[in-house]
């Protein structure tokens, strides 16, 4: 996958992807992959010959909105306008075929007159399932069959996540691929059935990865920090927003190392691997939120080296 997704930026997002609509009309076309697993996001690519203002992604009865930016292409020079956005699978979609557009919004771009009204471009894309398999663990009780006093605390702290996710900031920060947090490997996948303590819980939303107590956790890409706190289940935690709705969250931190609404830069050091909130030992759980959607952060992460560092950026 990786070769796939680096060669689309290297080449300013025009990269021949596995999918690609016929063009709609002489001026835009569409590109993405032709099948996503449940659980994943995948990229979106929608080019202008004409210009335009900014792109309307239509994904799963849902519309986002993605600003276009002019780029010159070797070898003539020509110039187009593109955008680019992360979508989201989410892992309870119940059918295996969708259907991905995209509509450019025409205006008057650096003095040049609107472009002709265009049609939306499509693709069919499928969707396939990932083995899944159960994981059981043994925590403290308390977080298996939280004290009633505990409650109030648990309903806040669901309410102030969701809040912090549903701030949308139209501007892309990201690049991929993203910046690995912690050199670590993967101890739990993303979507894991889990049991604790012999009781069924809900899907392992986040990609849990090594680290001992202490071991620095850096950005995944450049974005502001959208919310830090002690959280019962998670523990210590610092959400990013990256923009276009996209967010990663680094959970259980020994200790926070910014503040709400700072900037941070991809690779910069945010906090410090712990044990905080329901955890079996010290790690880092990494969520990467799309759209609102849980999925999973892996395919997307720099891969890691033998001598269990971060592979060299390809930015």
């Amino acid at each position: 996958m990786w070769p796939l997704i680096l060669a689309f930026f290297s080449l300013l997002f025009l990269s021949p992807f596995g999918n690609i609509s016929a063009f709609a009309t002489p001026q835009v076309k569409l590109e993405a992959p032709a099948t996503v697993a449940r659980g994943d996001a995948f990229v979106a690519l929608a080019v202008s010959d004409e210009p335009v203002t900014a792109f309307n992604f239509k994904w799963m009865g849902k519309s986002y909105a993605a600003t276009a930016v002019a780029v010159a292409q070797a070898p003539d020079g020509t110039q187009k306008w593109q955008a680019v956005m992360l979508l989201p699978v989410p892992l309870d979609a119940k059918e295996n075929d969708f259907t991905l557009s995209v509509t450019p919004m025409a205006g008057h771009v650096g003095g040049k007159k609107p472009a002709a009204v265009q049609q939306a471009a499509t693709l069919g894309i499928g969707v396939y399932d990932k083995d899944r398999p159960v994981q059981k663990l043994t925590v403290d009780k308390k977080f298996v069959d939280p004290p009633a006093a505990q409650m109030e605390r648990i309903k806040a702290d669901r309410e102030l996540v969701r809040k912090t996710l549903a701030a949308y900031t139209p501007e892309r920060l990201w690049t991929l691929p993203f910046e690995r947090p912690v050199p670590g490997d993967v101890s739990s996948l993303f979507g894991l059935k889990r049991v604790f303590n012999g009781q069924p819980r809900g899907l392992h939303r986040g990609l849990d990865l090594r680290g001992t107590e202490g071991t620095p956790i850096v950005a995944c890409a450049d974005g502001r920090v959208a919310l830090t706190g002690d959280l019962y289940f998670s523990g210590n935690v610092v959400y990013i927003n990256h923009g276009e709705g996209v967010f990663t969250a680094y959970l259980h931190m020994s200790k926070i190392l910014v503040a709400k609404d700072q900037a941070v830069r991809k690779g910069e050091v945010i906090g410090l691997v712990g044990a905080t909130g329901r955890v079996t030992g010290p790690h880092l759980h990494l969520s990467l939120l799309v759209q609102g959607v849980s999925v999973d952060p892996q395919p997307l992460l720099q891969a890691p080296r033998a001598d269990g560092g971060a592979a060299p950026r390809a930015e």
